[in-house]
């Protein structure tokens, strides 16, 4: 029984409910300058940033999932963007040095604002033809702002999710 608790398929499954129902709850009562921050989102940076790009694909995949069940928008479109950024922002990961505490901030500040650009392409691309949402660039500052400052609150819990260990130098 103690070795299915190690799986992180299910570690992420438990996580992105509890996500899921902070999202839909209080999320969408608080929106700092009329935006709604995407909790998905910012997990699957962080999961990138400390897995790696197939980790970062997989929780985003995971998230985006958990999320569609509740969103209007086409089924799977959050899956295919949140693993995109997942896999993007650990495949960037790959190429730098093992990022301190404010570098993940930055970097997820950064990857959270070109998901929600990315996201709003991909409805475009993918979902219903309406006008592209003029209050994008409100949207990608909010989100690069939350994004920052709650990255290192969701890096422990990223590692915990996949079973990564922290290096001791």
């Amino acid at each position: 029984m103690l070795l299915f608790w190690r799986r992180p398929w299910l570690r992420l499954s438990l996580v992105a409910f509890l996500l899921l129902t902070i999202q839909t709850t209080l999320c969408t009562d608080m929106k700092p300058l009329g935006q709604t921050v995407d909790l998905m989102l910012l997990v699957s940076c962080v999961a990138g940033l400390v897995g790696g790009p197939q980790s970062g694909a997989l929780s985003g995949f995971v998230f985006g999932v958990a999320f569609d069940f509740v969103l209007v928008s086409p089924f799977g479109v959050s899956a295919l963007t949140y693993g995109l950024v997942g896999f993007a922002v650990g495949y960037a990961q790959t190429i730098t040095l093992e990022p301190t505490w404010y570098l993940y901030s930055a970097i997820t500040a950064v990857a959270g604002a070109l998901g929600v650009l990315l996201l709003a392409i991909v409805e475009q691309v993918l979902g219903p033809k309406g006008p592209f949402p003029r209050d994008i660039l409100t949207a990608m500052l909010v989100m690069g702002v939350t994004g920052g400052v709650l990255a290192p609150l969701v890096v422990p819990v990223q590692r915990w999710c996949l079973g990564i260990k922290r290096k001791i130098v």
